[in-house]
């Protein structure tokens, strides 16, 4: 028994020298969680992503941007049937307006982009016609819509 207890006195004093020689109290050992970087939306996604929808439309000039928010995505999926896409992947979403010829309307629209290493995996707009369809469902499940946001935060306009 007695040496029984020697050997686990041993053993102890060995685990605690290893773990003083400062692999763990630094930060540098293996077991230690390191924090992961802040998410980075690339810098030119939005100008991306309003150049996919003017030249969707067809008439750049005519169009105007409002409440255009974006976000990277650790995975999308394009349907709730379609696989997963990992990311990272910047979201754009916002409101678009179109003037065409004849004065067109003054209401505004919702888009939405997925972009992945600059390449535009799909867009989405929703028309007059339509009402809120695609584009607004997914920045909604994205949380980029005025509504979703308010109810995340709680705040009032």
């Amino acid at each position: 028994m007695r040496a029984l207890i020697l050997a686990l006195a041993i053993a102890g004093t060995a685990g605690a020298a290893s773990a003083g020689n400062g692999d763990m109290a630094n930060g540098q050992g293996e077991n230690i969680p390191e924090a992961a970087p802040t998410p980075q939306v690339p810098s030119g996604a939005r100008q991306q992503a309003e150049f996919v929808i003017k030249r969707d439309l067809g008439d750049p000039a005519g169009v105007t941007f409002r409440a255009v928010r974006t976000m990277e995505a650790k995975t999308v999926k394009h349907g709730a049937f379609a696989q997963p896409i990992d990311g990272p992947v910047a979201v754009v979403c916002g409101q678009y307006n179109w003037q065409d010829r004849t004065g067109g309307d003054s209401r505004y629209y919702w888009f939405f982009v997925a972009i992945k290493q600059g390449h535009v995996l799909w867009s989405a707009f929703d028309l007059a016609s339509s009402g809120f369809d695609e584009a607004y469902e997914s920045c909604a499940a994205a949380g980029l819509t005025h509504e979703t946001l308010t109810q995340l935060s709680g705040a009032r306009d």
